[in-house]
């Protein structure tokens, strides 16, 4: 897919980072945000993590959670598998994620005397809600694709794959700024006030105005056309 960064992830542990395929993740995470490509898709069609207890992130690296949650393209999550742990927490960083009949996520911290720690108790109720992830995290209830995506925190199709790729080149094809824009939208505003939140939406707005996406969408409209954003 042109301008898609595809970043692939197996079954096994990924929390230990200092090393293997946690190792691994970071490397080729880090190169794709280098690379800026309009978009990201992770794919983990048969499962990603482990139950293994999770080791300190090294002193100078970050989680593939923290780098999928920063990273500077949308980002897509594709799961077939069982998500577990670390795996799980990675695929909540993303913009969107797509699930096939057999995914599902499991959180078992807590049932160790320990707690997620790459983000999974903040994100998981803020795409699921607070009942569910005090379920998932609290009581260690697997949470099945369909109760995953009943909550609104995926998409449940019977060919995730497809389906995934499909809203890569979606993304792909859209306006860079207004995506990024649209993101620290609705990012930010979560955690603002209404009336502030309003005040960030009509300041990324007075930006985007100034740029040749925007005069390019316009222009497309009216032409009758698909428009060819440039990111500038």
């Amino acid at each position: 897919m042109k301008d898609v960064a595809v970043v692939t992830v197996t079954p096994g542990p990924i929390a230990d980072i200092s090393g293997g395929e946690g190792a691994r993740l970071v490397a080729e995470l880090e190169r794709a945000a280098a690379d800026a490509p309009r978009a990201l898709l992770i794919r983990a069609l048969v499962g990603v993590g482990t139950a293994e207890p999770r080791t300190a992130t090294p002193q100078g690296l970050r989680d593939p959670a923290a780098i999928v949650a920063a990273f500077p393209a949308p980002t897509i999550a594709l799961c077939d598998g069982p998500a577990v742990g670390a795996g799980a927490e990675m695929l909540l960083a993303a913009d969107v994620r797509v699930v096939g009949p057999h995914a599902s996520f499991t959180f078992p911290e807590v049932d160790r005397g320990e707690l997620p720690c790459w983000g999974g108790t903040q994100r998981l109720p803020r795409v699921a809600g607070v009942a569910l992830a005090l379920r998932a995290i609290v009581l260690g209830e697997t949470l099945d694709a369909a109760t995953f995506a009943q909550s609104g925190a995926a998409e449940l199709h019977d060919d995730p794959a497809a389906r995934a790729e499909e809203l890569a080149a979606q993304l792909a094809a859209g306006a860079p700024r207004a995506q990024a824009a649209a993101r620290e939208a609705v990012l930010r505003g979560r955690d603002l006030t209404m009336a502030d939140g309003h005040r960030l939406e009509a300041d990324l707005n007075l930006l985007l105005s100034t740029t040749s996406d925007r005069a390019e969408g316009i222009a497309a409209f009216f032409e009758k056309r698909a428009p060819e954003f440039r990111g500038e």
